[in-house]
C-alpha cells in the first residue's frame, strides 16, 4: 500500500490526540478501516504482508515509520502493531527496526536505532489468526510500554553480544537463538538481497540483511503483565 493513496490522519499533537485516535479505531475490523481510508484490499492476506499495520499507521497519524526515528517523533513513541490469533496469544516475533552491519554502527546501546526505537513502544493488537479474511480481522485494543530496569539491561546485554559479533566480522555467526528478548535475523523481501558487510579477517563478505526482533516469548510475558493473557 502506497502512503500517498487514500486518507492518511495527520499526526497527533499530544498522547490525548493519540489515544482518541485509538479509541476510535478499536473495535473495528480490517475491511472497514481500509473502506473508511479509501484503499484497496490486498487479494489475500497472504498476498498483503503488512497490509494491516500500515492502516494502523495511517488512522493513528504515524508519520516516521520505516525511519531510524520512533514513528511519532515529537512524542518519542514507536508504533507495533502485534498480531494475535484468537486466543490473545501474538503469532510471530516483532520486527523492531533494521540491524546495522557496518564497523561504525554504535556499539553503545544508549545510542543505537534500537533503544530510541524501544524506549516507548505503542502496541496495537489486531486479531489476525493467519486463516482469517480481513472482513473477521479486528483491532483489539492497544498498550503503551516502556521497558522497566531489568527489561532494559538484558535487551542492552543481548545489544552487545550481538554486535560484538557485527564488528569483529562474525556476522554470519549470529542465529536466531542468540538473545534473550532481542534477536538478529534476516530481513529482506527474498534471500537474494544481499549487503557488503567486513568478515572475520578483515575481507568484504556479502551477507543477507539483518533486523533487530522481539521475541514472541517476551511478547507473550507482556501481554501477561498487561492483564490480556492469563495463563
Amino acid at each position: 500500500m502506497r502512503r500517498d493513496e487514500g486518507w492518511h490522519a495527520a499526526p497527533p499533537s499530544d498522547f490525548k490526540e493519540l489515544v482518541t485516535s485509538l479509541e476510535s479505531i478499536k473495535g473495528r475490523t480490517i475491511s472497514d478501516l481500509a473502506a473508511a481510508a479509501g484503499v484497496a484490499l490486498p487479494l489475500s492476506p497472504l498476498h498483503g504482508k503488512g497490509f494491516q499495520g500500515e492502516l494502523v499507521e495511517r488512522f493513528l497519524g504515524a508519520s516516521a515509520p520505516g525511519l531510524p526515528i520512533p514513528d511519532f517523533p515529537n512524542l518519542g513513541c514507536e508504533l507495533k502493531t502485534l498480531p494475535l490469533d484468537a486466543s490473545m496469544r501474538p503469532l510471530e516475533s516483532t520486527f523492531i527496526c533494521a540491524a546495522p552491519l557496518d564497523a561504525d554502527a554504535p556499539a553503545n546501546f544508549d545510542e543505537s536505532i534500537l533503544w530510541h526505537k524501544i524506549a516507548r513502544v505503542l502496541f496495537v493488537f489486531v486479531v489476525a489468526p493467519r486463516d482469517y479474511p480481513y472482513e473477521k480481522r479486528f483491532v483489539a485494543g492497544y498498550r503503551f510500554w516502556r521497558p522497566d530496569g531489568s527489561q532494559i539491561k538484558a535487551i542492552r546485554s543481548d545489544y552487545e553480544e550481538l554486535m560484538e559479533k557485527v564488528k569483529s566480522g562474525r556476522i554470519d555467526e549470529v542465529t536466531a537463538r542468540d538473545g534473550t528478548v532481542i534477536q538478529m535475523r534476516p530481513k529482506a523481501a527474498d534471500g537474494t538481497a544481499l549487503t557488503r558487510v567486513s568478515g572475520a579477517d578483515g575481507t568484504l563478505i556479502m551477507t543477507r540483511p539483518r533486523g533487530f526482533y522481539m521475541r514472541r516469548s517476551f511478547t507473550m510475558s507482556l501481554m501477561r503483565s498487561f492483564g490480556i493473557l492469563k495463563d
